[in-house]
C-alpha cells in the first residue's frame, strides 16, 4: 500500500500518544467557506455537546436522514456487485446521519485504519479520525482505492450532482465507477457544483493525508442524483480557499478571533437565531440582539452589509436615512430599492410598491399550478385551481390535484405528470375554441420549471427512466415554460414591490389577506407529513394525504389571492 511521510501513526509515535492537540484542544469539522463564524463561537460557547439539546431545523433533519436511506440503498448495491477480488470493508452498517451527534467513536477509526493497511477495495462509513495538531475533527465518508496507489474520499449525497450538458462550450463532468476506478468524461453530463461538497472533500482529504494512505494527488469524488457513476474532482484549485476557511473557523473556536451576529440565509436553521441556549437558560438570541440594535443587515442581503459598513451605514435608520447614491463596492439590488425596504422596515410596513401601478398578466380562463415533491425523490403531487374570469367555463372550476403515492422513486410518478399535462393542455384548448385567453400561474417558477423539464427527461418520448404515455417531451415543455402563457406571480412582486421580509409566498399571500387552513402550513413541514404518511396505514395515511392535499389547495388559492390583490 502507497504510504505518505508524516502519517497519523507516526504523529501519535511522536507524542508518545494519540492525543496530540492544539494549544486549547479545539478542533472544527468541515463547513463551508461562507459558514457563520458567530455561530462557531457560539457552539465553542456552548461546549463539546451543546447538540444533545439544540432544537433542529425540521428540513436539515429529513434531508439529513434521506441522504442516510440513499447511503444505505447504496451500500446494499456495491455489496451485491462486488467481484470476488474486491474487498469491501463496512465500517458503520451503511447508515449515518451527518446529523451533530454522528460522530466517529475510537473503534470505528481503528476500524478505518485496519481496513486500509489490509488494502481494501472499498471502505464504507470510512472513520477518519480527527488531526488535533491541525485542528481538524474527525469525519464520515467513504473511501475507496485507486490504481496509482493509495486511497480517495468519497462523498454520498442526496442532490444532484450532474445536468445534462446541451452547450458543447461547458466542459464534460468527469465520471468513474467506485468499484472500478476509472475517471473519464461523460460528454452528455456536466457538472454541477455544490461548494459545500467541495469543502467536505477538503477537508477529507487533508484527514486522509495524515493516516498517510491517501492517493498521489488530491482528488475526490461524489456520488448523487442524477447518474450513476460518481463525479470526480481535482481538489488541488480548491484546497488553498478550503484550508483559509478552516483557518479562519479554528481562529474562532481558540478564542483568538472576536465575532458578532450578522443576519444571513444560514440564520433560518439556525438554533442561536432564536433564545435557545444549550445550558437551559435564558439569553438574548442573534435575532434579539440585532434587532436591538437595528443592525443594517436586517434588512439587506449578506453580502451587501461590508460594503455598507464601510460607508457608516450601520444601523437600519442610517440606511433609511441615505441619500439613493450607490456606496462604493454596492454590487447588489439598486440601492434605492436597500434604502426603501430600510424607510418600510422603519415604518412597519412588510410589502411595499416600488412602482405608481402594479400589475401581472391576467386572462379570461386562468390556472394556477403547485406541485410538492420529496427533497431530489420526485415530484409526487400538481395541484391545480381553475378561474373562469370571462366567457363560459370550459370545466369544472376549482381545485384538481394529480398525484401518486407511490414510494419514489417510481415510474407512477411519469402517470400522474401525464394527467396534470392531459389536463393542463385540455383546458388551453378549450379556452382557444371559445375565443378565451388562457394564462397559467407559480409562484416562483424555478421549482415548477425544473420538474416539469425532469419529468418529461425521465418520462418522456425516449425517457431515462421510461416512456410513459402521455409525457410531453422537453421540447414541449420548454416551449411552454418560455411562452407568455405562463406566468411567475413571484417575479410579479419581486420587480415592482420591497419587502421587509422576504419575497415568499407564505409571506406575500397574508398582506393579500389570505390565511391558510393549517397552523403549521410550509414547505419543511410538508417533507414531513409525506414522510409520515408514506409510513402509516389506513386511517392514519389517509389522514396524511388529506392534510398534504389541502396544504396544497391553499398555496394555489393562495397565488390568485396575491394576483387580485396586485391588480385590485
Amino acid at each position: 500500500m502507497w504510504r505518505a511521510r508524516g502519517s497519523m501513526m507516526e504523529r501519535m509515535e511522536d507524542t508518545g500518544s494519540g492525543s496530540r492537540r492544539a494549544p486549547d484542544g479545539a478542533v472544527v469539522g468541515p463547513a463551508s467557506g461562507a459558514r457563520c463564524l458567530h455561530r462557531v463561537a457560539r457552539e465553542r460557547d456552548a461546549g463539546p455537546e451543546w447538540w444533545r439539546s439544540a432544537p433542529l431545523d425540521e428540513g436539515v433533519r429529513l434531508r439529513a436522514m434521506a441522504a442516510a436511506d440513499r447511503r444505505a440503498g447504496l451500500r446494499e448495491r456495491a455489496l451485491r456487485n462486488a467481484g470476488p477480488d474486491e474487498k469491501i470493508v463496512d465500517v458503520v452498517g451503511g447508515h449515518w446521519t451527518d446529523l451533530p451527534g454522528d460522530v466517529p467513536d475510537d473503534g470505528d477509526e481503528r476500524a478505518t485504519l485496519d481496513a486500509l493497511r489490509a488494502g481494501a477495495t472499498l471502505v464504507w462509513g470510512a472513520a477518519l479520525p480527527a488531526d488535533p495538531v491541525a485542528g481538524r475533527a474527525g469525519m464520515r465518508c467513504t473511501l475507496t482505492s485507486v490504481p496509482s496507489g493509495g486511497y480517495v474520499p468519497v462523498l454520498v449525497v442526496n442532490h444532484k450532482v450532474v445536468d445534462p450538458r446541451r452547450r458543447r462550450a461547458s466542459s464534460p463532468a468527469v465520471v468513474t465507477r467506485l468499484l472500478d476506478w476509472a475517471p473519464a468524461p461523460d460528454p452528455g453530463l456536466r457538472l454541477r457544483r455544490h461548494p459545500a461538497d467541495l469543502d467536505r472533500l477538503a477537508h477529507a482529504w487533508r484527514l486522509l493525508e495524515v493516516t498517510g494512505f491517501a492517493a498521489a494527488a488530491p482528488i475526490g469524488a461524489v456520488l448523487g442524483l442524477g447518474s450513476g457513476r460518481s463525479v470526480v474532482h481535482d481538489l488541488e484549485p480548491a484546497l488553498s480557499a478550503a484550508d483559509r476557511a478552516h483557518a479562519a473557523r479554528l481562529a474562532v473556536a481558540r478564542g483568538e478571533v472576536g465575532t458578532a451576529p450578522s443576519r444571513i440565509g444560514e440564520c433560518r436553521t439556525c438554533p442561536w437565531w432564536g433564545g435557545w441556549d444549550a445550558h437551559g437558560t435564558a439569553v438574548t438570541g442573534c435575532r434579539d440582539r440585532l434587532i436591538r440594535e437595528d443592525d443594517v443587515s436586517l434588512v439587506v442581503g449578506g453580502g451587501q452589509v461590508a460594503s455598507l459598513r464601510e460607508a457608516g451605514v450601520r444601523t437600519v435608520a442610517d440606511l433609511a436615512a441615505a441619500e439613493p447614491t450607490r456606496p462604493a463596492g454596492w454590487n447588489g439590488e439598486p440601492f434605492g430599492d436597500a434604502v426603501l425596504r430600510a424607510r418600510a422596515h422603519r415604518d412597519g410596513a412588510v410589502l411595499v410598491p416600488k412602482v405608481a401601478r402594479p400589475d401581472v398578466p391576467r386572462a379570461d380562463v386562468e390556472v394556477d399550478v403547485d406541485l410538492e415533491s420529496h427533497l431530489d425523490d420526485g415530484a409526487y403531487l400538481w395541484g391545480t385551481l381553475l378561474t373562469v374570469r370571462g366567457g363560459p367555463p370550459p370545466d369544472t372550476e376549482g381545485y384538481r390535484a394529480f398525484a401518486t403515492w407511490a414510494g419514489l422513486p417510481d415510474v407512477d410518478e411519469g402517470r400522474a405528470f401525464a394527467a396534470f399535462w392531459r389536463w393542463l393542455t385540455d383546458i388551453e384548448e378549450r379556452a382557444g375554441s371559445r375565443g378565451q385567453s388562457f394564462r397559467a400561474y407559480c409562484f416562483s417558477r424555478s421549482a415548477e420549471n425544473a420538474w416539469m423539464l425532469s419529468s418529461a427527461t425521465r418520462f418522456g418520448p425516449g425517457g431515462t427512466v421510461a416512456t410513459v404515455e402521455g409525457v410531453p417531451s422537453v421540447g414541449e415543455v420548454r416551449g411552454f415554460v418560455s411562452s407568455h402563457r405562463w406566468v411567475d406571480v413571484h417575479e410579479a412582486v419581486t420587480s415592482q414591490f420591497v419587502s421587509t421580509s422576504g419575497s415568499g409566498l407564505k409571506v406575500v399571500a397574508p398582506v393579500a389577506g389570505f390565511r391558510w387552513r393549517d397552523p403549521e402550513a410550509g414547505g419543511e413541514a410538508s417533507l414531513g407529513w409525506y414522510r409520515d404518511a408514506q409510513a402509516a396505514s389506513g386511517e392514519e395515511q389517509e389522514r396524511g394525504r388529506a392534510r398534504i392535499l389541502a396544504y396544497n389547495e391553499d398555496d394555489v388559492r393562495a397565488t390568485l389571492a396575491v394576483r387580485d390583490w396586485i391588480t385590485g
